[in-house]
């Protein structure tokens, strides 16, 4: 792969992951709701999705689930409801945080890293923008082609760790200002209302998009 070719992917997969989107949100909400370990934990599970999607488009199936309105939406709708219903969950129970606080076990479901990776498989765009993007930069002629994947793969992933992990330092740091008291409330309001606008915006994508 030309190194000019290389870059040019790396400026996308920045520019991707830098602009505002159900990742960013529900990153930024954990961080400020429970510091940065659940918003890095956010990450690996977002990063866990973009394998899989990285994978289906390097099996040339992502053409096809994009193609299906009935998995496009199922999908889209799936994703949406569980992330409006833990925001709901975590609006209902915001005034426990003011509380003193036992060590508690999370369900998986509602685990951080479960969280960004259900989020990132529930998110079709994400599947339209790499299964679009990857076609413009492999050689399919050559005998490498799953190197080339490979190189893509890793770098769209250390790209959005970087961008990712920078909107959760910032969110913790705001975060710690709001550990204890009514701050810790109107905290988990504020992470509640992101889950709720990141599950509104999934469930708006439209194929077309």
């Amino acid at each position: 792969m030309p190194l000019e070719l290389w870059l040019a992917y790396v400026a996308l997969c920045f520019l991707f992951a830098v602009t505002p989107g159900p990742a960013v949100l529900l990153t930024s909400g954990q961080a400020i709701a429970r510091g940065f370990p659940a918003g890095f934990a956010v990450i690996l599970g977002t990063q866990l999705g973009n394998l899989v999607y990285f994978v289906i488009s390097a099996a040339g199936l992502g053409a096809v689930l994009v193609a299906s309105e009935t998995a496009f939406s199922a999908l889209k709708y799936a994703g949406a409801a569980y992330l409006i219903y833990l925001g709901l969950r975590t609006i209902k129970t915001a005034k426990a945080a003011a509380l003193p606080q036992e060590a508690e076990r999370v369900p998986v479901w509602r685990h951080p890293f479960m969280q960004g990776l259900l989020n990132q498989l529930a998110n079709p765009k994400s599947i339209l923008f790499w299964g679009a993007l990857f076609p413009q930069f492999v050689n399919f002629r050559a005998d490498n082609v799953a190197v080339q994947f490979a190189i893509l793969s890793i770098t769209g992933i250390i790209a959005d760790i970087i961008v990712l992990s920078t909107y959760a330092a910032i969110a913790a740091r705001g975060g710690r200002v709001m550990a204890t008291g009514p701050l810790a409330v109107w905290r988990e309001r504020f992470s509640g209302a992101a889950l709720i606008i990141v599950g509104g915006a999934l469930s708006l994508v439209k194929r077309t998009a």
